[in-house]
């Protein structure tokens, strides 16, 4: 089920931007990494919740003005990864969870003189996700446990960001972003419990002019 919404997710990229292409003055594709900061948050846990992780993927930036154009971001590896401590007496008790997401962003981009802001959907397929409970006493060897949890395959959030392209050459730029990733649906499948992650990105990519 999974490799066949990332099949349509990719499909639906590739036809997006390919029907649009012809409309473009100018368009650039080309790697994207990220690192990135998560933030949980759930219905009654005053436990502080956060991690970080890295992305991996790629960048189609198009221009139909000078001004006006689309972003889209497409992470193949999109680590959202959040932990917390608890300690009572001489026991420390750490919750850590690691997932991983196969991501879509199609966003609209406002662009000025490099300096461009951008917003819109994202959609992530869950690729994997994992955790643990690590306890520690002192002076005793860690106790770990595997933790089975629901979580949701499908993540929605909605984006929004800032950037800059630097000229490196009339072919090729440098792009630099930071992305804000506001949540729209649940992390995990807890019925009638509020949750949900809170993702912060600073992005880095090569963009190759067509």
């Amino acid at each position: 089920m999974k490799k066949s919404l990332s099949f349509l997710l990719f499909s639906l990229l590739i036809t997006f931007l390919v029907s649009n292409t012809s409309l473009a003055q100018s368009v650039m594709i080309g790697p994207r990494i990220t690192g990135n900061y998560t933030v949980y948050n759930e219905q009654n846990d005053v436990n502080s919740w956060n991690g970080i992780g890295v992305g991996i993927g790629g960048t189609v930036d198009i221009s139909f003005t000078p001004h006006i154009g689309i972003l889209a971001d497409l992470t193949v590896f999109d680590m959202r990864n959040f932990s917390t401590s608890i300690t009572q007496q001489n026991t420390t008790t750490e919750f850590s969870y690691a997932l991983s997401y196969l991501s879509l962003d199609p966003m609209f981009k406002a662009e000025f003189s490099g300096f461009y802001m951008v917003g819109g959907p994202s959609v992530g397929i869950k690729l994997a996700g994992s955790g643990q409970v690590t306890q520690t006493n002192v002076g005793q060897t860690p106790v770990i446990t595997n933790l089975n949890k629901p979580f949701n395959s499908v993540r929605f959030d909605i984006v929004v960001g800032t950037g800059y392209n630097f000229t490196l050459t009339p072919t090729l730029a440098l792009g630099t972003d930071f992305m804000v990733y506001i949540p729209l649906s649940n992390t995990f499948n807890f019925p009638g419990i509020s949750n949900s992650t809170l993702t912060l990105k600073l992005g880095s990519a090569i963009k190759f002019g067509l």
